[in-house]
C-alpha cells in the first residue's frame, strides 16, 4: 500500500514469493485503504477510508521487486521481512506470541547451545512486551495481561526473567518491535540472508464456553 498520493504507480508491479518459493506478480490499482487513529495503514477495516495504491500480496509471502516498462528494482529483503513482520503483528488478540530465530534451531535438541532469539507477547491496551535473549526463551505463565503501570519505551535490563539474557522492553510501537527482533538476529547472530531466520507463532488457549 503507498498512501503518498504524489506517486503514480499506473503501470507498475510487484512481485513477491511465498514459502514454497512460488512467485506472484500483482498490478497496483488506485483505491482505498484503512487507517487507525495513528496514522498506520492497514487491510482490516479498522478506522476510516484512505486513498492509496496497493497491490495484493498473499499473507506469509516476502515481497521481493517492483517492476515498471521492464524495469526491475530489487526490494532489500531486509525491509521487506519487517514489513511482514508489522502485519503480522497488527491487531492481533492478548496472549498472542511470536517468537524468532534461527531456521536452523531446533528447540531442546542441544542443551545449553546459544540461541539468539526474540520474544514478542501481546499485552491489553495495544502494548508488546519485546524479550532478547541469547538462549531459547520459553513461554511465561503471566498471572494477567495487563499493560498499567509498565514503563513504555524503556529498555529494562533488570534479570528479571531468567532466560531473558538481553532485556526486554513494552511498547505500542508495531514498527519498533519488529525492527528490534531483526536487528537483533541479523547483527548478533551473524545471519547473512532473510531465508536464516525462522518464525514461530501461537495464540493463547481459550477455555470452552457454553452457548
Amino acid at each position: 500500500m503507498v498512501t503518498d498520493l504524489r506517486v503514480r504507480l499506473q503501470g507498475w508491479s510487484v512481485e513477491s514469493v511465498d514459502a514454497d518459493e512460488t512467485v506472484t506478480r500483482s498490478d497496483f490499482t488506485f483505491g482505498a485503504i484503512w487507517a487507525d487513529q495513528s496514522g498506520r495503514a492497514n487491510s482490516t477495516d479498522d478506522g476510516w477510508a484512505k486513498a492509496a495504491w496497493e497491490a495484493p500480496v498473499e499473507p506469509g509471502s516476502l515481497v521481493r521487486a517492483f517492476i515498471v516498462g521492464g524495469r526491475r528494482l530489487e526490494v532489500d529483503q531486509w525491509d521487506s521481512l519487517a514489513a511482514w513482520m508489522i502485519e503480522s503483528l497488527y491487531d492481533k488478540p492478548v496472549g498472542f506470541i511470536v517468537e524468532v530465530g534461527p531456521s536452523d534451531y531446533v528447540a531442546d535438541s542441544t542443551h545449553d547451545a546459544p540461541v539468539v532469539c526474540s520474544q514478542v507477547v501481546v499485552l491489553s491496551d495495544g502494548v508488546m512486551m519485546l524479550r532478547r535473549s541469547r538462549t531459547e526463551l520459553g513461554h511465561l505463565l503471566l498471572a494477567d495481561y495487563s499493560s498499567a503501570d509498565l514503563p513504555l519505551d524503556e529498555w529494562q535490563n533488570d534479570g528479571h526473567f531468567v532466560d531473558c539474557t538481553d532485556g526486554y522492553l513494552f511498547t505500542k510501537d508495531i514498527r519498533l518491535v519488529a525492527r528490534s527482533c531483526i536487528a537483533w538476529i541479523r547483527v548478533n547472530a551473524g545471519v547473512n540472508t532473510t531465508g536464516n531466520i525462522g518464525c514461530s507463532y501461537r495464540f493463547a488457549d481459550e477455555l470452552p464456553r457454553s452457548s
